[in-house]
């Protein structure tokens, strides 16, 4: 049996003030006591209250705008994911606001009050994690939050999805490092409590326990992925005598500084080791030599995402089901056989 979805009444009860206290705070809020205007967006939040999207539709007509939110906005992998999302939101009529939440709790509180508010009829999340605060958490495990898709998939909360099959392309990079004949393989990996990170850690697994490969997951490097990582962690594997013959990293940004780390140590890349990246970056087919990777498609992701969120605003049948979209593998000159089997 669904749970009843909370209304303004209810709001009202709870804080302890009139339907119409409630109305100004979602409408007119600098109108409010500060005081109040917390009090009530608090309970808003608590009971998992969601605004009347269609009868606001009546009074004034959509705000045209979407709300987009992602971890740290410089980061390069995002430009070509803006891209589509503006090409979608604005053959559809909208306008994006772009949002970095940089995983700080007042940011993520305050674009969570925006989308309570009516000052965004929605929300594309794209970051690494999920603090509580960011959505209403809705009533007995129902959501009633604001119309929002995840782009990366949350553990704490089943929101509408448009996501890249991570287990996929972990196995992607897997079985290509395999059909070269290597079988001493490390992974430089990403945060494992975010999911997208340990759907790849999962994936490349998998593919070596498929091929009878003995995994070696003590030998695995996990951090936050960065150049510096990437330089670290070829340091490290340096430092420990046993170099692996190829080494999975779990965005290209890490493996450039991998790769970077293995010639200032005078070892050559892919004759002494072979280094497989993730995300298929521009700079990646560049490089020298140029990087291996498994590929993302981050403007159709970006469109595709936006693409559901309207549909979700428009009340579309299926709307909210969860697509997944498959990655695929470019071969470049980092990745080639052992010496030993050549």
């Amino acid at each position: 049996m669904n749970a009843k979805r909370p209304t303004v009444n209810d709001v009202a009860r709870v804080a302890g003030v009139s339907n119409a206290t409630v109305s100004r705070v979602m409408s007119l809020p600098e109108s409010v006591k500060a005081e109040t205007r917390d009090r009530v967006i608090g309970v808003m939040k608590r009971l998992g209250y969601r605004a009347n999207h269609a009868a606001a539709e009546l009074r004034r007509g959509r705000s045209r705008r979407l709300l987009v939110l992602v971890s740290e906005i410089t980061n390069a992998f995002y430009a070509e994911f803006f891209k589509g999302i503006e090409e979608a939101a604005r053959s559809h009529g909208y306008v994006l606001l772009i949002g970095d939440t940089s995983e700080d709790a007042d940011s993520e509180r305050a674009f969570s009050d925006m989308l309570l508010l009516n000052q965004a009829d929605g929300l594309i999340l794209n970051t690494n994690g999920f603090r509580e605060g960011l959505l209403p958490s809705g009533v007995d495990g129902a959501y009633f939050g604001p119309p929002v898709v995840s782009c990366g998939g949350h553990k704490e909360i089943e929101l509408p999805t448009v996501r890249t099959d991570d287990v996929l392309g972990g196995r992607l990079a897997a079985e290509h490092l395999i059909e070269l004949e290597h079988r001493n393989l490390v992974q430089v990996c990403g945060p494992l409590h975010m999911n997208g990170f340990e759907r790849r850690f999962r994936g490349f697994n998998e593919a070596l326990v498929d091929a009878g490969i003995p995994r070696q997951g003590d030998r695995d490097l996990i951090g936050t992925l960065s150049v510096d990582f990437g330089l670290q962690a070829a340091t490290k594997l340096i430092e420990s005598g046993d170099l692996p013959s190829a080494v999975f990293a779990h965005n290209d940004e890490t493996a450039t500084g991998f790769m970077h780390g293995l010639v200032r140590a005078g070892i050559r890349v892919p004759e002494d080791i072979s280094v497989i990246g993730y995300d298929d970056m521009p700079y990646a087919a560049v490089f020298s030599p140029g990087l291996s990777s498994v590929r993302l498609p981050r403007r159709e992701w970006g469109r595709m995402a936006c693409k559901k969120l309207i549909s979700i605003l428009d009340n579309e049948p299926g709307a909210t089901e969860p697509e997944i979209i498959p990655p695929t593998l470019v071969a470049r000159g980092s990745t080639a056989a052992p010496r030993s089997s050549v």
